[in-house]
């Protein structure tokens, strides 16, 4: 009897387990592998082509480069299974993962095709490649068959070497974008160390954001939503600031590089429409900073922090964009 093997996730909600429904043989695990790869490879693409017909020229190049490991990808399982005599059924799809930990409205904001940045597009490819990574470690970790369970492991090493290309131009996106503003603060994710570290410069990041918003909030009652999102947020933070101790010297300094910035900023008070697109800026770029302290962190606690609040920014943004959709 012919089945439909669908990997996929409903929902936030649902766990990994959800993933290993369908795979059973070697077979299903290689065409579940090839079919994704050929998806990626089609997704990617067509990715390029939205971000050419909007004029995003740095994303497009940075899709079109994955289009091309893609299919590297995809000749390389063709390759494998070919040599290993395992059949690879035709009739596999569609296949969708998931990670619970990665929110849905993550890939909205990392390819929208007027706001993506060459940060984003690579942030958007790691995090593909890290949701197959843990669907093979799960596969390899629950399956019964032993064959199954050697290639889905086999597979599970072949998507870390995958990210490995997107993560360092990911890094160097980032820091190509950190350059770009002279008189931002200068803060490195590789500086956050302790959970003071990381909170302290949410804090004092969010103080900047509230403030700017609050001027802004006057002339523009659509900001509404953010600014009190940012608040509460805040305040949710400071309180979990008292529990954990001071930061670091480092960040000490590059908080007081924030706090410059903060000063700066509220000189724009009587230029909105700059100081709206510094809200924007600067919302999206401590998004970024957090995504980038997930991949550095090697203290657990400090890495769910910062994949916790990136998501929470992730929110705000899309906050802040439906605001300005409505204002115009």
């Amino acid at each position: 009897m012919s089945q439909k093997p669908i990997v996929g996730c409903p929902g936030l909600c649902e766990t990994l387990a959800m993933l290993n429904i369908e795979v059973r043989t070697t077979s299903d695990l290689m065409s579940i592998a090839l079919y994704a790869e050929r998806e990626a490879v089609r997704r990617y693409a067509r990715l390029a082509e939205a971000m050419h017909r909007h004029g995003n020229q740095e994303a497009a190049a940075m899709f079109e480069r994955m289009v091309e490991e893609e299919q590297a990808h995809e000749h390389m399982i063709e390759k494998w299974a070919k040599l290993e005599g395992v059949e690879l059924r035709t009739d596999i799809g569609p296949v969708v993962w998931e990670d619970p930990q990665v929110p849905t409205d993550y890939d909205d904001e990392a390819i929208d095709p007027e706001y993506s940045t060459p940060y984003r597009a690579l942030a958007f490819a790691v995090h593909n490649e890290e949701r197959a990574f843990h669907f093979y470690v799960y596969v390899a970790a629950t399956a019964d068959d032993a064959s199954v369970r050697e290639h889905a492991e086999t597979l599970a090493r072949e998507e870390l070497g995958h990210a490995a290309l997107p993560r360092a131009m990911r890094r160097r996106a980032w820091r190509a974008e950190q350059q770009t503003g002279r008189d931002e603060p200068d803060i490195e994710p590789h500086l956050i160390h302790t959970l003071a570290d990381l909170l302290s410069v949410a804090v004092s990041a969010d103080h900047c954001l509230a403030d700017n918003v609050d001027t802004l909030t006057h002339i523009s009652p659509e900001l509404g939503m953010f600014s009190a999102a940012t608040h509460s947020i805040l305040m949710d933070t400071e309180a979990r600031l008292k529990t954990v101790g001071k930061p670091g010297e480092d960040v000490a300094r590059a908080i007081e590089s924030i706090e410059n910035y903060r000063r700066k900023t509220a000189a724009m008070k009587d230029d909105p429409d700059a100081l709206q697109q510094r809200l924007r800026s600067d919302s999206d770029r401590c998004f970024a900073f957090y995504d980038t302290v997930v991949t550095h962190a090697s203290d657990e606690t400090v890495m769910l922090t910062a994949q916790q609040l990136s998501e929470s920014m992730l929110e705000r943004i899309g906050l802040l964009r439906d605001s300005i959709k409505t204002k115009n």
